[in-house]
């Protein structure tokens, strides 16, 4: 399908997708204190009646749990479920390929802000009740929730967020930059505490995007390096600006790491730390060690969300995680062995999920898909021969016109995906209809002659173009198994076909994930395949403006834009410069007219210089579930940045039956 159509417009009138149900927010008065059972009309569930888990409620009766009432903080956050009031109970069974995957830790992330579940996702409430914003953009003042505690009891309060400012982010140890995200116009914000519930982010400029900040893991979340949420109760045992050196050193014989900052992080990631307290629904108990596969996560006895009953979330009682190849892990969920996943589910294993879904009890819901597995020359290569061919504009317009994506659509997708390059997408509030269509056709004979206009007029004995210095051409294109989208190996296995017909040889090679993200920032490669951003790019800006060396069609500009002095940067000019300084004053605008404005230019640089040479995006994202797994949202966007399954509140899921998932 060449024409850019909505993805969910396709799925409504193809029959493909439901309607969404709606999950508001709001706050609770103290009845929800109340331990008076109530009876529930219009409900499958059996237990509606119940304040809590029964598990809770025994550890309660034990001495070893407070009551309800003091867990919860004074206004609980209400979650309306999406089709009824759950039961309570059970084990819910996930996959991963990847043992150190951000999404792993979705579900114990609570954010001071969190998304909306809705299409498109908005910023809401989440442990900040409310904020106002002052001094037109330049000052926000979050609200607490009064009487949040972190899983192990402990109270949660500004003295946590500013012992993040001051002791993580202002820690030159620690971060040697100060984060990017919260220094707008290259400023460093300022944290002020002006109680234990009410805290003020001051800054020089107005910033424009520091809400929708809030709501993301890859930027605030334990596993990053501005993580925000930090129990400073804990953590001060291994920071040196509490704990002697002595303390530190006896710390880190136990658990050896080449240094006290890496030793620190290692403290506070919650997919790898088993003891630090979090906020999420649910708790790391079992990590994973060694060879082992099997990580695990039970209930979080404080958690701050409620149903409208105010019941208190999660129903879940835990998850599992097994590691485990894309392969195995799709032949596990076509065999109704994975009670719910989005992630790591790839393109090629639709059919067999399709089949299946009578016969082995589970159903597929048709998300929208965000990945679209594309080609990205490295525009910064370090070698200024390949450097110069790549920035020429024929030379990405002939290796875009000689991919035959109809075929591949036809091969792969059954026809039925979406043919575009990647200049965000519909669902997304920058995108523009018409983007993503430049130099898209299937067409030789323009290829051959944009490839000839670049200067590749001449070829070797063999056939093949040589570089303009005359040395053989030849390309190498690196990729990793990634869970989402097209795999890649195949998509550089098509454009190896596809190129070679032209005059280009390519050649394929596959990386382990360590040597990827190792290896990949300093920017000595030619090419990559890999799915861009298309949703709330924005905040991930990677993906179009070189910010860091993990922009893969520029890595050594985006190491630049960091840090000028980094050994593998490279100063940027012309266009590339442009999305930057562009990039740099939409974080600084406060005004969201001017803010659209500022992303359409950016897109349209992208739109006509086609830096990123798309090929075929799914036609959906399949979500699989457990046949009695209630409350899963119908369509949602499976994004990264709206943390794929946390889309839809795994909080307020329940089993119908969960005594048949232990």
């Amino acid at each position: 399908m060449s024409d850019p159509l909505s993805r969910r417009t396709f799925l409504r009138v193809t029959g493909l997708s439901l309607s969404a149900s709606a999950i508001s927010a709001t706050t609770a008065g103290c009845s929800f204190f109340s331990t008076d059972a109530k009876k529930t009309t219009g409900s499958a569930a059996a237990d509606t009646g119940a304040k809590e888990s029964p598990v809770l409620t025994q550890l309660v009766k034990n001495g070893k749990l407070p009551p309800l009432e003091q867990r919860l903080p004074r206004n609980p956050m209400v979650i309306k479920p999406i089709q009824s009031p759950g039961k309570y109970g059970g084990v819910l069974q996930r996959g991963s390929i990847d043992r150190n995957a951000a999404q792993n830790q979705y579900v114990e992330f609570a954010g001071l802000l969190e998304w909306t579940p809705t299409t498109p996702a908005k910023v809401g409430p989440g442990l900040a009740e409310k904020w106002e914003i002052e001094d037109g953009g330049k000052v926000y003042v979050f609200h607490l929730r009064e009487g949040l505690k972190w899983s192990d009891g402990q109270p949660f309060t500004t003295d946590d967020l500013m012992f993040a400012y001051e002791k993580e982010f202002l820690n030159k140890e620690l971060n040697p930059i100060f984060p990017g995200w919260l220094s707008p116009g290259g400023k460093p914000g300022k944290f002020v505490k002006v109680d234990d519930t009410t805290l003020r982010m001051e800054f020089d400029v107005p910033h424009g995007l520091l809400l929708k900040y809030l709501c993301f893991i890859g930027l605030t979340g334990f596993g990053s390096s501005s993580a925000l949420l930090l129990p400073a109760h804990y953590l001060k045992q291994f920071h040196k600006d509490f704990a002697t050196p002595a303390q530190i050193q006896a710390a880190m014989k136990k658990e050896p790491a080449p240094s006290w900052a890496e030793f620190f992080s290692n403290k506070r990631n919650i997919w790898k730390n088993a003891d630090i307290p979090v906020l999420g629904p649910w708790k790391l108990v079992a990590p994973l060690r060694g060879s082992g596969v099997t990580a695990r996560l039970e209930r979080n006895p404080y958690y701050w969300k409620v149903d409208e009953q105010g019941r208190q979330l999660p129903y879940i009682d835990s998850q599992q995680y097994t590691v485990m190849p894309a392969e195995t892990l799709g032949l596990r969920a076509a065999n109704g062995q994975l009670d719910l996943q989005v992630t790591d589910i790839q393109a090629e294993q639709l059919p067999l999920l399709i089949r299946n879904q009578e016969s082995k009890g589970y159903k597929v819901n048709r998300w929208v898909a965000e990945p679209n597995t594309s080609l990205q020359l490295n525009q910064s290569h370090p070698d200024p021969v390949l450097r110069e061919l790549f920035q020429k504009l024929d030379f990405r317009a002939g290796l875009s016109h000689a991919i035959n994506r109809k075929e591949m659509n036809d091969a792969l997708l059954a026809g039925q995906g979406f043919i575009r390059h990647p200049c965000a997408q519909p669902e997304d509030e920058y995108w523009e209809k018409g983007m993503g269509q430049t130099f898209i056709e299937y067409d030789v004979d323009e290829a051959n002659k944009r490839l000839d206009a670049a200067g590749l007029t001449k070829r070797g004995p063999d056939g093949m173009r040589l570089r303009p210095d005359g040395k053989k051409m030849q390309l190498v294109g690196r990729c990793f198994e990634v869970g989402v989208g097209i795999d890649a190996i195949t998509v550089l296995e098509y454009a190896q076909r596809y190129w070679k017909a032209v005059g280009i040889d390519l050649v394929a090679k596959p990386m382990t994930l360590d040597l990827w993200y190792e290896e990949i920032p300093h920017g000595d490669y030619d090419l990559v395949a890999y799915p861009p951003a298309t949703i709330l790019w924005d905040i991930d800006s990677l993906w179009y403006i070189p910010t860091n060396g993990l922009t893969y069609w520029a890595p050594k500009y985006g190491n630049w834009y960091g840090n000028h002095k980094d050994k593998f940067a490279l100063e940027p000019t012309g266009d590339f410069r442009k999305l930057q300084t562009l990039y740099d004053e939409l974080l600084i605008t406060a005004d969201d007219a001017k803010r659209l404005d500022l992303g359409h230019q950016i897109l349209q640089l992208h739109n006509k210089n086609v830096w990123i040479i798309g090929t075929v995006a799914n036609p959906f994202q399949p979500l699989v579930a457990a046949g009695d797994l209630k409350n899963v949202r119908p369509d949602a966007i499976a994004s990264f940045r709206t943390h794929y399954e946390n889309a839809s509140s795994p909080e307020q899921m329940y089993f119908d039956n969960p005594e048949k998932h232990s």
